[in-house]
Formats: C-alpha cells, structure tokens, sequence
C-alpha cells in the first residue's frame, strides 16, 4: 500500500487499521513525500486478522507519503489498510519563552537535518537572538584525541551548544531526533532549575520526556531511541535508567503531571 496524504503542515493523529489473513508483519511508516531520511513514524507490528496503530504529527510536511508491506513478503497484496484522520492528544504542559523558542529550532532542525548535508566543519542552526545553538557535524569527534565518538549527540556545559552527528542521527525518526535534542537541551537549559547537576542523566530524561509527550510525540520513538542508546551499553545503570524511564511515561500518561487537552 502507497499513499501520498495531504498533511498540509497541521498537527493531527492518524489511525491506521490493518486487515489481513492470519497472522503476517507489516512495515507501516511515514515520510515527507520525495525527502530521504524523513520519517515522521517507522514500525514492525505483527497483525492477526486485524490490528490498529496511532501516528502523532505534533508537525507535519505539506505532504506524507504512507506505506505499508508485509515485512517478510513486499509482494504480499491480500491486506487491507484503513487510514482516519483523528485529532492530536497533546498536554497542557507549563513552558516559558525559552523552551518555545528551543522547541521551534528543534523542530525545525529535525525535519530537515535528513536531507541537508553539514559542512564538513559544521553548519549551525540557532535561534533568532542566538541563545540556543545546534551544531551539526558530520561526525562527532573527541576534543583531545580527535577520535570519533559513538554518540549521536552532546551538549557543552559551558557553551549550551548542541553538537548532532550527522552520520548519527540520519536514521532516526523525526521524533526520535526531538526527543535526543530535547534531552541535551535540558541537560544544560532545564536541571540547574530544579537543583540538578547538569550532568544527571534521569534528570535530562524526564525534562526532556516531559516537553516532548506534552507537545504529542509518540513515546513509541522516545523509547526505541533510549533502548537503542543502552543496548550499546547494557549496565545495571542503564537498565534501572530504562525502568524509570518507562514509568515516567506511564505516570505521564495517566495524567499525574499534565492534562490531556
């Protein structure tokens, strides 16, 4: 199934129902139309008979080209998918001018980041009075020894300044990469406000979690893209990191720090 959807650059929610015989995986996902590496949602879910799945758009392009196959045969065609339009679940989350402002460039930032090259020295992306700043690299590479660093993603706790690996971050979803940005931006802009060292790393996780489930990302992407950062690092840490990660979001859920609008 292909599908060219008229998004029209709103904010919205898609239901998406899939209809088939037995018992097959599918490959649902959606992108800006003829953009690569500009995947608003990528899944694998396994189908009996029938299942349905939400897509958020807290963004969108003008268009969304929809697809899905069957994962383990593309030339499968006995399926049926039904596409609703539904209104988007968003929170009535408390932010001031600051996190706005950061919250437009990493929007911005994250659509476009797929199919724009940096410069090999790096292309910066900031705010309109320069506050904010993302710095977008080809790789990121240690101060000292020049060496590349795994890691998608850092922030200076001097400077502010984001540094994104492009190499990185190409694969990642759109909320998946709001979601690494908002986590940066909170390590340095949101833990000194509630008493936390800069580098703490739940703290930078639940500030994080809590602009980018309020503004209605999905929190399927905000999970794979922390399960597929520990996953490179299995420690007790980490696991108990992920714990209390997906608690939060649970909690967040039920409405324990924001209202559903």
């Amino acid at each position: 199934m292909q599908q060219v959807y008229q998004s029209n650059n709103e904010s919205f929610g898609l239901n998406i129902t899939i209809l088939c015989k037995g018992k097959k995986r599918f490959r649902v996902w959606a992108e800006e139309l003829n953009k690569k590496n500009s995947k608003y949602s990528d899944r694998v879910v396994v189908v009996e008979r029938g299942r349905s799945i939400n897509f958020n758009f807290p963004v969108s392009p003008k268009e969304l080209f929809i697809g899905c196959l069957n994962a383990d045969n593309i030339h499968d065609k006995d399926f049926e998918v039904i596409i609703k339009k539904e209104p988007l679940r968003y929170y009535n989350i408390w932010m001031d001018s600051d996190i706005k402002d950061f919250v437009q460039l990493a929007i911005n930032f994250s659509q476009v980041c797929g199919f724009k090259a940096p410069a090999p020295q790096g292309t910066i992306y900031q705010t309109a009075d320069e506050k904010f700043n993302i710095k977008y690299l080809p790789v990121i590479k240690d101060f000292a020894s020049g060496q590349i660093i795994n890691t998608p993603a850092r922030v200076g706790h001097q400077s502010g300044i984001i540094e994104i690996s492009a190499d990185k971050y190409r694969r990642y979803t759109i909320p998946m990469r709001m979601m690494i940005l908002l986590h940066e931006f909170s390590h340095k802009y949101r833990n000194p406000k509630i008493g936390l060292q800069i580098s703490n790393e739940f703290g930078a996780d639940i500030n994080g979690l809590y602009i980018y489930l309020g503004i209605g990302y999905s929190k399927i992407d905000a999970i794979c893209v922390f399960a597929n950062v520990f996953l490179k690092a299995q420690t007790d840490g980490n696991i108990h990191r992920m714990r209390k990660i997906q608690d939060y979001i649970q909690r967040f859920e039920n409405q324990e720090y924001a209202q559903l609008m």
